[in-house]
Order: C-alpha cells, then sequence, then structure tokens
C-alpha cells in the first residue's frame, strides 16, 4: 500500500531502536568503496553514536547522584523541594503573563511590549519583563508551545493514547497539519514577525526542538512504529512539508484557505511518490543511510533531546 510505505505502521518495537542497514547496491557500492572518505564518515558516526551513550550515561549518573545527596542530608531534603516549588512558582507567573499577553499581539506584535501589557493586566509591574531575556521569541515560544500540547491532546483523543490503529494514516497526518496551522490563524497578519524571531540563531535550538518534537508526535499517533530508515526520512519530510505549506499559508487569501490545504494534499502525495521511487532506486544504499543517521544523531546529540516514548 502507498501510504505504508512513507508512514510504515507494522513495527512494535521501541521508536528509537538503532536502524537496521539494507544491503548496500552494488554500483554505488564500489564507487563509495574506492572513496576513502568513507572510513571518516563510519568513524564520525561512531563517534556520534558514542557520544549519545555517554550523554545518557552521564544524565543517569548524574540523576542517582542527586538521589544519594538528597536522601543523605536534611539540608538537601529541605532545599531540592523549595527550589522545585519556586520554579513551579516562576514558570506558572510566566505562563499566566504570556497568556495574557498573546491578546495584544495582534496590535503590538511579538515584541516585548505585549508581554509588558500581558504583565500590567494580570497584576504585576511592567518591570517584570526581566524574566523574559528573549523579549518577543518567549511569547512566541509560549504560544508553539501551547499550540502544540493542544494539538497532541487532541490526538491521543482520537486514538486513546495510541493505542487504536488509524485507518487512512495519510489524511491523519494532512488533518494534524492542517490543525495545527489553523491555530496560527488569529495571528496570521504578525507570524512573518515571529518566524524571523525563531530564524535567528540563539533562538534555533528551542525552535528546532519544538518542530522535531512535534512532528514525532504527529508521526508517533498516526501508528508510525517503525525502526527503519524511513523513521527519519518520515520525520523530516514532514516537518518539510509543514515548513512550506506554513509559508503558503501566509500568501493564501482563498475562502478558508482552501488553496493551502490542496497544496498540503498535494505535497504529502508527491512525498508518498518520492517515497516510493527512492526504494526502488539504487540511491538508496547503506552508505547513504548510515550517514543520514549521523546527521540526525548529531542533531539530537547538540539539542539535547530524547524521543523514547514508554
Amino acid at each position: 500500500m502507498k501510504i505504508n510505505i512513507l508512514f510504515g505502521l507494522g513495527a512494535q518495537s521501541s521508536r528509537l531502536a538503532p536502524l537496521q542497514p539494507r544491503p548496500m547496491t552494488f554500483l554505488l557500492a564500489r564507487s563509495y568503496a574506492r572513496d576513502e572518505k568513507t572510513t571518516n564518515l563510519d568513524d564520525f558516526r561512531a563517534r556520534e553514536e558514542q557520544r549519545e551513550k555517554e550523554r545518557d550515561a552521564a544524565d543517569e549518573a548524574a540523576a542517582k547522584t542527586s538521589q544519594k545527596e538528597a536522601g543523605g542530608s536534611t539540608g538537601s531534603e529541605s532545599s531540592g523541594p523549595q527550589d522545585e516549588a519556586k520554579q513551579a512558582k516562576v514558570d506558572a507567573i510566566r505562563a499566566k503573563i504570556l497568556d495574557a499577553a498573546l491578546q495584544h499581539v495582534p496590535q503590538q506584535g511579538w515584541t516585548r511590549q505585549a508581554i509588558v501589557l500581558g504583565a500590567e493586566e494580570s497584576g504585576y509591574p511592567s518591570v517584570v519583563h526581566g524574566m523574559f531575556p528573549e523579549g518577543g521569541f518567549a511569547l512566541v515560544s509560549h504560544f508553539n508551545g501551547k499550540c502544540n500540547a493542544q494539538l497532541v491532546e487532541s490526538l491521543q483523543q482520537k486514538t486513546d493514547g495510541g493505542k487504536q490503529a488509524v485507518e487512512d494514516p495519510l489524511d491523519f497526518l494532512v488533518q494534524a497539519v492542517r490543525q495545527r496551522l489553523e491555530m496560527v490563524t488569529p495571528y496570521k497578519s504578525q507570524w512573518p514577525q515571529a518566524m524571523a524571531l525563531i530564524a535567528q540563531p540563539q533562538h534555533a535550538p528551542t525552535a528546532l526542538a519544538q518542530v522535531l518534537t512535534l512532528v514525532d508526535d504527529i508521526c508517533y499517533y498516526s501508528g508510525d512504529r517503525s525502526v527503519d530508515f524511513g523513521w527519519y526520512t518520515r520525520r523530516v519530510g514532514l516537518a518539510t512539508i509543514m515548513k512550506m505549506t506554513e509559508l503558503y499559508f501566509l500568501q493564501d487569501t482563498s475562502p478558508g484557505h482552501a488553496q493551502t490545504w490542496d497544496f498540503l494534499k498535494n505535497r504529502m502525495d508527491e512525498a508518498v511518490q518520492l517515497q516510493m521511487m527512492l526504494s526502488q532506486t539504487e540511491g538508496m544504499t547503506h552508505t547513504f543511510q548510515r550517514s543520514f543517521n549521523s546527521a540526525f544523531i548529531t542533531a539530537r546529540n547538540i539539542l539535547g533531546l530524547g524521543y523514547n516514548r514508554n
């Protein structure tokens, strides 16, 4: 079935299980065999995978150390919960202010001034905007996180937490992307400013992490449990289609953004055809898979992301 080729649903293993490389086609195999850089590529991938393992081990060791310190000291027992309570209070205040600031975005844009107005409306002095050193991006990031959480909650309800099979995975993905983009509609005129803030280098880790997590959640609830090379191509492909549709959406003046949703459906159909073509050609070589895998793992290491889902 075409849909299953792009958004396969068969495997039940962990979504982060290592990829099982496919056999290398003989033509490109000879080409890469003559290329001395192959060894360097393999070494690079091995280093990245080792770095990821070391990071996970370090996190686990740090967690165990924290638990021991908390258990061996009365001061630690008291300060730990207190610090968590303080941080929770700060986070709650930030969320309250940013929620209030969103209604000022149509007039003020994604700016610090909108945050100031949100703070005053929430009963806090305007100087509290110092809690948001990221400026307007704090508001954009909050909005994206809030919308992503709402979409995931909706997908969970539709699939009974991922337990219920999806009859049409491709349509499920189209509707999920559409639902997420429709959340931007109230701020469509100001969204180019938000995209400009997202594109700034200092904001890239947070913005990219939100996108990768979102497409991973969408694929997961569509029924994707694969552990093959398609795990990466589907998520990167979906993220690309989402961004292409987002740009089209901003220029669309058709009633109900009908042209945008047609554009989205067409890009999804093309992705299916492309995946079929690549799977049938000799270009999907073992070395290409390993190099793509390395790039994805490197991005995860840089962002410090984990995709294990229990």
